[in-house]
């Protein structure tokens, strides 16, 4: 009897051990912050893609393609499910945004043609047709040394339509009426000197 009860105490003290060891080791919230949150070429290009873009849209970035696109409410559920499926691990560098509004105007994917199995070297058809089907251009740029503001802008511009896209740095103006009253050029001689007369 006493020996299984020694037999007993030394199952739970190895329990026990191995609980208090899991816990230390295995701590809620096993991270660490991460000291960068962009790659040195996605920093590089987005600040040449803000300068490009000016004040006229917002540049927003890592865009899963299931929150920019969701399927037609007329398709039946299990197509729905299919088409969010093939959409969830699909994702955009960057999103650009009508400031005013925030409606999506282009996509854009950063490409690293350097080698056949390099960063997003061959265009993803689905990504691509399922863009071009709600109308949001999908524009892939080449990773590389040096961007150009000016360069990045006429990419953009063909894509999205040189219309679209104002001069850099320049807001467009809108046309406000005229901001105090316009007087007569000739002033005519007030017939009776009791009326009121408009003060300029």
């Amino acid at each position: 009897m006493d020996l299984l009860i020694i037999v007993l105490i030394m199952v739970l003290v190895i329990v026990a051990g191995a609980a208090i060891h899991l816990t230390q080791s295995g701590a809620p919230f096993p991270f660490q912050k991460r000291n960068t949150l962009y790659s040195a070429p996605e920093v590089a290009f987005m600040i040449k893609l803000e300068q490009a873009v000016g004040d006229q849209f917002r540049v927003i970035s890592r865009v899963k393609l299931n929150d920019l696109l969701q399927p037609e409410g007329s398709i039946k559920p299990r197509a729905a499910q299919i088409a969010k499926t093939k959409a969830s691990n699909k994702s955009l560098d960057f999103v650009l945004l009508d400031r005013k509004t925030f409606e999506p105007v282009a996509a854009i994917d950063l490409v690293n043609t350097e080698s056949k199995q390099g960063y997003k070297a061959k265009p993803d058809w689905f990504v691509r047709g399922a863009l071009e089907t709600v109308g949001i251009p999908h524009v892939r740029i080449r990773i590389k040394a040096g961007y150009k503001a000016s360069e990045i802008r006429e990419c953009l511009s063909a894509k999205i339509g040189k219309g679209k896209l104002t001069p850099l740095n320049v807001r467009p103006v809108e046309p406000k009426g005229p901001t105090r009253p316009v007087k007569p050029l000739i002033a005519k001689m007030p017939q009776d000197l009791n009326a009121p007369q408009a003060v300029a």
